[in-house]
């Protein structure tokens, strides 16, 4: 008898998560309660090396999983910035990819691939599903769905404001600042989608919807960003801890699951991990839970490590830059295989002043 699976949200973890049931020859019913996939606006996406180790090449780690991504360009030079710091990092470091609606997006790559029937501006109710389908996995990239199956424990939330930019950038480079003035403790960053085009981002944290314009004409006013801006986007983030992953018959993959990394708020390689896990549990009948074991591990370590960045200071991230800044500190976290990201929390409460 043929499975009945519904997946709720055509983003990458609903994507992904039919292309590896259709592996098995199970085709799904997928509904968007948009009128297409991928975000409304577009933005670019990095992928550091640092963030797939012990893989050595992020391509590499796609393809772990029979999947082949075009990124727009390699990430040859990151520029880090605090208030009174700059660092610069050069090397094989990562990937840039488009998100959003572009013929090259991640979402529109994974769309190509698979067969299953999408249906649009349909607004899914998994309870409704549940009763006709043999599993329903909802991949909606956020967690109102969570904190009603489960219990949902918040971790950290964010405004996030961004725009795309016209002017001439080096298409191999990426920027990152932090600054409480602006950030809080969140940080903002600038990606560039070609020689010509680039999406900013700035992510603050604890921040209220009416705070947010003031705080990003700071960025745009102290970092002298005079970039010509054609479009700007605007909406919210949270990530949080569930108690449970898999309800009855109902799957959590992605953001959806609480497998958004709270540190930096990073959610491509766990919901493309997640919702491949999910397709082999409901295939082969395994437990979801012990199968996303590993990646709940490292979001643990990225809470240890968001309650770190919380509490830092804006001399704190001056600290920070000149450490990673040094040579032999700078070689160890990018020219090694060494798992940086594991140690982090342990490394940004060394560099924290006494008292804090």
């Amino acid at each position: 008898m043929r499975l009945k699976i519904a997946i709720i949200g055509a983003g990458i973890s609903g994507l992904s998560c039919a292309l590896a049931l259709e592996r098995h020859g199970i085709y799904c019913d997928i509904y968007e309660r948009k009128h297409t996939i991928g975000n409304l606006f577009p933005f670019g996406e990095i992928i550091l090396q640092i963030m797939t180790r012990p893989c050595k090449d992020p391509l590499d780690f796609f393809k772990k999983f029979g999947l082949v991504l075009r990124p727009l360009n390699e990430i040859t030079r990151i520029v880090i910035k605090s208030p009174t710091r700059k660092v610069e990092i050069r090397g094989r470091l990562g990937y840039i990819f488009e998100r959003g609606q572009g013929e090259n997006s991640i979402e529109n790559q994974l769309a190509q691939q698979i067969k299953s029937k999408i249906f649009f501006n349909v607004n899914a109710n998994y309870e409704d599903l549940k009763k006709s389908y043999d599993y329903v996995v909802i991949a909606t990239g956020n967690e109102m769905a969570a904190k009603q199956l489960t219990e949902w424990e918040s971790v950290v939330s964010a405004r996030v404001k961004g725009g795309i930019l016209l002017g001439d950038f080096e298409p191999h480079s990426v920027y990152v600042w932090f600054d409480r003035s602006y950030a809080k403790s969140g940080f903002a960053y600038l990606v560039p989608l070609s020689n010509k085009k680039a999406s900013l981002i700035l992510v603050a944290t604890y921040t209220l919807k009416e705070e947010i314009e003031d705080l990003w004409q700071t960025f745009l006013f102290k970092e002298s960003l005079k970039y010509k801006m054609i479009e700007t986007f605007e909406t919210e983030l949270e990530s949080g801890m569930i108690k449970e992953h898999q309800v009855g018959n109902v799957y959590l993959v992605g953001n959806a699951g609480g497998f958004l990394e709270p540190a930096f708020g990073f959610g491509l390689v766990n919901s493309i991990k997640t919702s491949f896990y999910c397709a082999d549990s409901i295939v082969k009948g395994g437990i979801y839970e012990g199968k996303v074991k590993d990646v709940l591990k490292g979001i643990e370590k990225m809470v240890e490590l968001r309650k770190e960045i919380d509490d830092m200071r804006d001399e704190d991230y001056d600290r920070l830059l000149r450490i990673i800044g040094n040579p032999f500190i700078k070689g160890l976290i990018y020219k090694t295989n060494f798992n940086i990201m594991k140690h982090m929390p342990f490394f940004i409460k060394l560099i924290k002043k006494p008292g804090q």
